[in-house]
């Protein structure tokens, strides 16, 4: 790999490198149907801000697999760069042949705006989707008011491309999408149909047990995570704990964007 004048930033703790794909490809051999892609994971670990490589590997890869034709995409992610997500909505909208999204076991956060690329979005029963608010992380940082409302309204940017593209594939009003991602809205696989986020419901599932324990790093940033997806995890009360501290900061964050 040749030297970058740029190196993604990590986002998400992990074992990936820059640059490396978080995604795997299931040619029709061995499928025994369409070329499968499967993001089990975060969409990037890493950022895809300035990253040139990443993007045009992620499309070589799915113009190769796909030929053109009919292709899966299999998700169990609990989220992720929403840049790295918004850029591989683009290039799976693009894509000539039809797509077919699977939800596995959970899309999350960034993970869902990769999922509405589908013509047809499957769920399974045991399967779960979330939406919220875009946040950003600030680990030990000192921010005056001034730099907080400018992420504000960095934020508040983000959402808007967010709620115009779920509006577009699920029909729902800006104003009930926004409600419903301010609120962390978690949906049931039933419910994300009923909502418009999926088309159908794919019944006798098994619960993604390993996987959502690998996934408790991220669910403990979020405050409204089911009993369901906890319960295959030890570390619960720490989720909660985490859910807990997410809101104060969210409290103390709000009351310094409100001051004049």
């Amino acid at each position: 790999m040749p030297n970058q004048p740029f190196q993604p930033i990590r986002c998400f703790d992990g074992n990936s490198k820059p640059y490396e794909p978080f995604w795997k490809i299931r040619n029709a051999a061995e499928t025994g149907s369409a070329p499968e892609l499967e993001f089990y994971g975060f969409i990037s670990e890493y950022s895809w801000l300035e990253d040139e490589i990443t993007p045009k590997k992620f499309k070589d890869d799915l113009y190769k697999a796909g030929n053109g034709g009919p292709i899966i995409i299999r998700l169990n992610s609990p989220g992720g760069d929403v840049i790295a997500a918004s850029v591989i909505r683009s290039i799976i909208t693009d894509y000539p042949g039809d797509v077919t999204v699977r939800i596995d076991g959970m899309a999350a956060s960034a993970a869902v705006i990769v999922a509405m690329a589908g013509k047809t979005i499957k769920i399974m029963d045991t399967a779960y989707m979330m939406i919220h608010d875009p946040a950003v992380i600030v680990f030990l940082a000192a921010l005056d008011v001034e730099t907080l409302k400018q992420l504000h309204d960095q934020l508040t940017s983000i959402k808007a491309g967010i709620v115009d593209t779920y509006a577009s594939k699920t029909g729902l009003s800006v104003d009930k999408l926004s409600r419903m991602m301010k609120d962390e809205t978690w949906m049931s696989a039933q419910e994300a149909v009923e909502y418009g986020f999926a088309n159908e419901v794919i019944q006798g599932g098994q619960t993604q047990n390993a996987a959502r324990t690998a996934f408790v790093n991220a669910l403990q940033n979020y405050v409204n995570v089911p009993r369901e997806l906890l319960e295959s995890s030890l570390q619960s009360d720490a989720v909660n704990e985490r859910a807990e501290q997410a809101r104060r900061l969210a409290a103390h964050a709000k009351t310094y964007l409100t001051k004049e």
